[in-house]
């Protein structure tokens, strides 16, 4: 265990917490709420299906959703997946019963912690702190592996247009970035925003 889990894990059992709360059986909705509330949570939204989560999610401010289901079906999958690509939020699933089927449908729909036949009280802290974990780790993976791409599709502009000035001006590599660089410089933008002007005015005399 690195020293972001723990230190997240440590943060997130006293911080109060905003919960979207999806179960379609009334008795277990009021246990889950009492633990919830137990530990200073406060359950913003409750729901008896999965159907208007996306909805849900976008007009509050919730930290964490929490899905109770007896048997989760594809419709609930498939809502917790828009949910993910729109807004993510950490997601913590309770299920009676189970396959490895539901188990990675579960995981691919961005489910951080998915319970099976594991819903008590004392239990319910905890598994949000590890789910809040997972999500948080999750994101920052996704931030750098999006960075990175981003560098890289970057580069690949800059690439392009030195190669168009090379041809064009007759220079070589490192004068081409040079004037790329001087442009840049010049005009107070990035090298890959005058890169990308390059390009287009090439493709407009060619």
């Amino acid at each position: 265990m690195n020293t972001f889990f723990k230190k997240f894990l440590g943060m997130s059992g006293t911080t109060p917490l905003k919960i979207i709360l999806v179960d379609v059986n009334a008795g277990r909705s009021a246990m889950l709420r009492r633990a919830l509330q137990d530990k200073g949570h406060e359950v913003i939204s409750r729901m008896t299906s999965s159907a208007e989560l996306l909805d849900s999610n976008e007009m509050t401010h919730a930290d964490v959703i929490i899905v109770n289901s007896d048997i989760p079906n594809e419709e609930v999958f498939a809502n917790l997946t828009d949910v993910n690509k729109a807004k993510p939020k950490p997601i913590v699933m309770f299920a009676d019963e189970s396959s490895s089927e539901m188990a990675n449908s579960a995981i691919k729909s961005g489910v951080n912690a998915y319970i099976v036949d594991g819903l008590e009280e004392n239990r319910v802290q905890p598994i949000i702190d590890v789910a809040m974990a997972r999500f948080r780790e999750f994101q920052a993976l996704k931030d750098e592996l999006d960075a990175t791409r981003s560098q890289l599709s970057e580069r690949k502009v800059v690439e392009k247009a030195k190669g168009l000035l090379m041809k064009h001006k007759k220079v070589d590599e490192d004068a081409a970035y040079q004037s790329l660089r001087k442009m840049a410089m010049d005009k107070n933008k990035r090298i890959v925003d005058v890169a990308e002007s390059v390009i287009n005015a090439f493709e407009l005399l060619d």
